[in-house]
């Protein structure tokens, strides 16, 4: 399975957001709904900005920990900037690519890959479940939030499903959806090509770099489970 940076720095790199706005004007916008969580939820975030390629960038979400509490937004070689989260078990990036873009006026894009080693857990390890995601979101309202288009297929303890909602785009490949393997229904190789028609080279490591922002928001609360990257790649945890 083609991945980012071959799943060496997974599982931040499961699953990746994408905003269709310029790293300047998204930083601002995401660093000012931050304080607006901060000020309601008692929280407080710091802000830290730096240039790196993606894997030296990647570091500075560690530890990864449940619930998260840093995200990274990077610069890309594209009018998309690209968001990842420090979910150990949850790496959530749907907050801001399907609420920010309602707030920019643009389009929001959730990406998952997820390599389905379902079979493979142990009894102290985290069973990892596959999924291929392309999640496009826009500026209004529409049947489900503002969910323009969401093609899944995903594993969990029920199988495999596939689903399509909201409107075909014209990249689409929608003859693939009627295979009779559900698995082959939506591949990576179509996620890869739908971002490539939005502009988005999505596991090209070089598309990403260049100016990156850290926001780690630090509560009263205790901290939940912690581990490096590594560690949550181990064949312990990351089976």
């Amino acid at each position: 399975m083609k991945a980012l940076l071959d799943h060496r720095f997974a599982p931040t790199t499961f699953h990746v957001g994408f905003v269709e706005c310029l790293f300047d004007e998204f930083s601002q916008t995401f660093t000012r709904w931050q304080k607006e969580i901060d000020e309601k939820s008692g929280t407080r975030t710091e802000t830290s900005l730096f240039s790196a390629l993606i894997p030296d960038a990647l570091l500075k979400l560690e530890p990864l920990t449940t619930p998260l509490d840093r995200y990274l937004l990077i610069e890309t070689r594209s009018s998309w900037t690209a968001v990842f989260s420090n979910g150990l078990r949850v790496n959530d990036v749907f907050g801001p690519v399907s609420y920010l873009p309602t707030l920019l006026g643009c389009r929001g894009l959730e990406v998952t890959s997820v390599p389905d080693r379902s079979g493979k857990g142990t009894k102290d390890g985290l069973q990892v479940y596959g999924a291929v995601v392309f999640g496009l979101y826009g500026p209004t309202k529409t049947d489900w939030l503002n969910r323009v288009r969401r093609v899944a297929v995903t594993n969990d303890v029920t199988g495999w499903e596939f689903s399509a909602d909201g409107e075909i785009q014209p990249y689409e490949n929608a003859d693939n959806y009627r295979k009779r393997n559900v698995v082959d229904r939506f591949t990576v190789e179509m996620l890869e090509s739908y971002c490539a028609a939005l502009g988005i080279e999505v596991f090209e490591a070089s598309f990403y770099g260049g100016r990156c922002l850290l926001l780690h928001t630090k509560t009263t609360t205790a901290p939940g489970p912690m581990m490096s990257i590594s560690e949550a790649r181990s064949p312990t945890y990351f089976v």
